[in-house]
């Protein structure tokens, strides 16, 4: 059954807004646009429509609306990026929207702000206290504020702010009993991502290791590579590039244990819940939400150091894979994120209708008439 009954009461119409670097969902790396291409997949399922505001190229749900990346051009540019967004957005204003999921620039959305459309909007990386402050000095609507782990939000705890983990569906991996001889690492290849250390760790504990991941565009990170991890890409240590889904679960299900001995405070790491749900265990540090995340001596475990590290190495056999598999089902499954978000969207039309004075009775009889039939169609300017 694709659809949770809470979600059948009434069909909503929803915009989903992306930042535009990356498709959604995109081709390799993206853990964003992964979540919210899950979002809108499971939406749609769920018989709402969902217009998506994103980069050119994503996939059209109910409508595409693409914009420019603003990205690191020059100033000419990006105000030039930012008028474009705003020239197809204002018109969106007045689209009968009933909710808005944002994940994009918050400063991008001061017109739908203004326009007090009950907006949600997800943080995927660590958040800023001026995001927030844009976000809730300028909203005349109901707004709620999404964090991907208790750990990303732990110094904003005000009431508005709900904690929904990132998913993976779990129902198009294949579990892998049985693991081969190698580590895996996926993600960028950058300092913060710890692949230097994952490169030493292998090599002390005398098992091969492949990477999968891309050399980030930010600044410093191609010298870094070059520096620190080029110069190890011989014997053992094998880099494949970058991989989409269709062979990074294959990937991680044929390793022995994912390494990832990441050094900043990561908010929710996807390829955790990939791995676990291919049944691979996982070695990691105590950053960020990892752990929220890994269940130490359960599921993978916990390191303090780069010695601690490599002698968890010689004891993933103590953990059995099944365990992680049932983690992944139980915790961190595409269908029960998608019914928290909806949650949280009803909640925020509850209020909006509420505080309009629309009688409930009214109100599911507007949502569920039917609509007139319109073509779908798609922006790609």
């Amino acid at each position: 059954m694709l659809a949770d009954t809470r979600s059948q009461a009434a069909r909503l119409r929803i915009l989903v807004i992306a930042d535009s670097k990356i498709t959604v969902p995109p081709k390799g790396y993206g853990g964003a646009e992964r979540i919210l291409g899950r979002i809108c997949d499971g939406l749609m399922q769920r018989g709402h429509h969902v217009t998506l505001m994103g980069a050119r190229g994503s996939k059209t749900y109910s409508r595409l609306i693409a914009y420019p990346w603003a990205g690191q051009h020059n100033v000419l540019w990006r105000g030039y990026a930012k008028l474009a967004f705003f020239t197809r957005a204002i018109p969106q204003i007045f689209g009968r929207y009933d909710a808005i999921i944002a994940g994009c620039r918050t400063d991008y959305l001061k017109p739908f702000l203004y326009a007090g459309i009950p907006l949600l909007y997800r943080f995927g990386n660590p958040i800023d206290a001026s995001d927030v402050h844009k976000l809730t000095s300028h909203t005349r609507g109901p707004l709620s504020l999404v964090a991907v782990s208790e750990h990303q939000r732990q110094n904003f705890p005000e009431e508005q702010w709900t904690t929904i983990y990132n998913s993976v569906d779990v129902r198009r991996i294949s579990f892998h009993a049985e693991p081969g001889r190698y580590l895996a690492f996926i993600g960028r290849l950058t300092a913060n991502k710890g692949i230097d250390t994952a490169i030493r760790v292998a090599h002390s504990a005398g098992l091969p290791l492949k990477i999968a991941g891309n050399v980030s565009d930010e600044a410093g990170d191609l010298e870094f590579f070059k520096q620190q991890i080029e110069p190890y890409l011989r014997d053992t240590v094998e880099w494949i590039g970058e991989i989409g889904d269709d062979k990074k679960y294959e990937f991680l299900g044929k390793s022995l244990a994912l390494l990832a001995p990441i050094r900043w405070d990561e908010p929710c790491a996807n390829v955790v819940m990939e791995a676990l749900a291919c049944g691979t265990p996982i070695i990691t540090t105590r950053k960020g939400s990892m752990p929220e995340l890994v269940k130490n001596a359960v599921t993978g475990f916990l390191a303090a150091s780069e010695s601690e590290l490599t002698r968890a190495v010689g004891r993933i056999h103590e953990l059995s894979r099944d365990v992680c598999r049932r983690e992944a089902e139980i915790r961190f499954s595409s269908e029960d994120m998608v019914e928290k978000y909806l949650d949280v969207v009803h909640a925020l039309v509850a209020r909006k209708t509420a505080v309009a004075g629309i009688p409930a009775r009214n109100r599911d009889e507007q949502h569920s008439r039917p609509e007139r039939s319109a073509p779908i169609t798609t922006s790609q300017e």
